[in-house]
């Protein structure tokens, strides 16, 4: 069977982290708890300043408020970038993929895998990426200046059509 649409696409550093964050951010839950908990430090860190005159716990408070931000933004950035040299890498990242009226083939070194449409988790199309998840936390990103208008209007039909 001819596929309707083909991809070639190679993995960067650069689209690996884009992946990574996307999958860190696009959870409002967890950005509301964080911007929430940072707000609570924060006025916590206020309060023993005018309050108690206590300023070294306040800075305590404050210095370890932006230590996990760090750690949630750069430090998570910076362990995507350490996995994909140590791993990706080594696996092999040209990727081959087509795309049927009810399923994906994806081909690559490691192996070959067949996607049902119906299995998936969801589908994201963002301003540069397609991501089509088979979990909340694996999935398939293509960057849409490899994809055609068509095959992004393919996409989109898929989507609404599994209502994923």
């Amino acid at each position: 069977m001819k596929p309707n649409y083909s991809v070639d696409k190679s993995v960067s550093e650069k689209e690996y982290v884009q992946f990574n964050r996307f999958l860190r951010y696009r959870n409002k839950k967890n950005m509301s708890i964080i911007i929430g908990s940072s707000l609570l430090i924060t006025a916590f860190a206020i309060v023993q300043i005018y309050e108690y005159s206590d300023v070294a716990l306040a800075v305590g408070f404050l210095a370890g408020l932006l230590v996990a931000i760090w750690m949630y933004t750069f430090g998570a950035d910076r362990r995507a970038r350490k996995y994909y040299n140590q791993f990706v890498l080594k696996e092999g990242t040209e990727q081959h993929i087509d795309f049927y009226d009810d399923h994906y083939e994806q081909f690559s070194a490691v192996g070959n895998v067949k996607i049902q449409y119906n299995q998936l988790f969801r589908i994201y199309v963002t301003k540069t990426n397609i991501y089509m998840m088979r979990s909340p936390s694996v999935g398939c990103a293509l960057s849409l200046g490899n994809c055609s208008h068509e095959f992004v209007s393919f996409v989109k039909k898929i989507k609404e059509q599994y209502n994923i």
